[in-house]
Order: C-alpha cells, then sequence, then structure tokens
C-alpha cells in the first residue's frame, strides 16, 4: 500500500486511511470525498490555497511565534468552563516557549474557513489567523504573489501521477474510480476558469 498523490499541489497522503480504512486517516470523511473526487487536498485547502505559503501570503520570516509563516491557529470554546477559553487563544498552559495567550478580536485569513472540533466543554472553533507578533508582514510569497490563493496555472501538470497512484491503491472498479476523480477535478477547473468574470 502506498501514497495517494494530491492532483492540485502534489502533497503525498497515505493511502490507507482514504481508499481502505477511510476516515482512520488524516483527512476527515468529507475531505476523503473530496480528495477522490480529484478536489484537491486539506494542504492546498482544495485547490484553494497556496501550497508554499499555506495562505500566509509571505516568504518566510524570522518571527518565532509563527516559525516564520505569517499566521498561528487559534481556538475559542463558546461553552468552556473556564471562561478565559470563550475568547481566541493560542499557545499552551505548560509550554513555557509557547504561552497561552488571549485575545478579543483576531484577524482571520480569508483563504481559510473555521473548523469546529470536540472537546469536553462542547465546540472547539479554530480559525488561521494572522500571527499576532508579526502580524503576517514578509516578503510576498513567490509562488502566489502574495494573496495567499491556489494558482492552477502555476502549479505543475499532476493529475496523471495523480490518478496513477489512485488506481494502484484501491481495489475498487477502475472506471468507477476514474470517471469520479475526473468529473470532480474538471468541475473544480471549469468553476475556476469562470470565478474572474463573475467578480
Amino acid at each position: 500500500m502506498g501514497d495517494l498523490i494530491c492532483p492540485k499541489c502534489g502533497d503525498l497522503w497515505d493511502s490507507y486511511g482514504i481508499t481502505y480504512a477511510r476516515g482512520e486517516g488524516d483527512m476527515s470523511p468529507e475531505e476523503i470525498k473530496n480528495f477522490l473526487e480529484g478536489r484537491g487536498c486539506p494542504s492546498c485547502g482544495f485547490g484553494k490555497i497556496c501550497p508554499r505559503c499555506h495562505g500566509g501570503c509571505i516568504e518566510k520570516n524570522d518571527c518565532h511565534t509563527c516559525f516564520g509563516s505569517g499566521y498561528v491557529f487559534a481556538k475559542r470554546c463558546p461553552s468552556a468552563s473556564d471562561v478565559r477559553f470563550r475568547k481566541w487563544f493560542i499557545g499552551y498552559s505548560n509550554s513555557p516557549q509557547y504561552p497561552l495567550r488571549f485575545f478579543d478580536e483576531v484577524e482571520t485569513l480569508c483563504v481559510h474557513e473555521e473548523k469546529p472540533e470536540e472537546s469536553c466543554d462542547g465546540i472547539v472553533h479554530v480559525a488561521k489567523i494572522k500571527c499576532p507578533d508579526c502580524h503576517g508582514e514578509g516578503e510576498p510569497c513567490s509562488e502566489c504573489s502574495g494573496d495567499g490563493k491556489f494558482h492552477a496555472e502555476r502549479q505543475p501538470e499532476l493529475l496523471d501521477q495523480a490518478v496513477e497512484s489512485l488506481l494502484d491503491n484501491s481495489d475498487a472498479e477502475p472506471v468507477g474510480v476514474l470517471m469520479r476523480f475526473m468529473r470532480g477535478a474538471q468541475t473544480q477547473s471549469e468553476s475556476a476558469k469562470e470565478k474572474p468574470h463573475d467578480e
């Protein structure tokens, strides 16, 4: 059993949790569905986020808080028993290098949607936000020119490799696998071409 290749950004994903034991790997069932339909992977935001800067919009800077990416992941739990965690926070209570910090407001990056997670206190909201220390400032990313978005025309052609990896690592009927994958990839490609006219 090998790796599956993302048709958008080329990231490798373990096939076991995608084609055999769905949901037991790194992707959620919804993410697996999108991946198998040729829409991309979580690394590129399913064809929405620049695979070089991951939506941070900059080349690596020297910020220690965000490790040079220009962004961090913040969380908040509206129903937390400790009221501090009802605000946005980053860091950990047991980490001197990355201590807990709380914020009334954060600047969520437009290329990343909030994603809820379960906890013993209820739903925890997770968002990719601009780093509170460097504020995401730095040289613009050379791949996306600083907009943080996925640009298909700047990516290498990976579709053939992605299809081959999927067929090699699936027991499903090849024609069905191929049709599902290509239909999803084609639909997303067409919508990407139409988008500039809509804006």
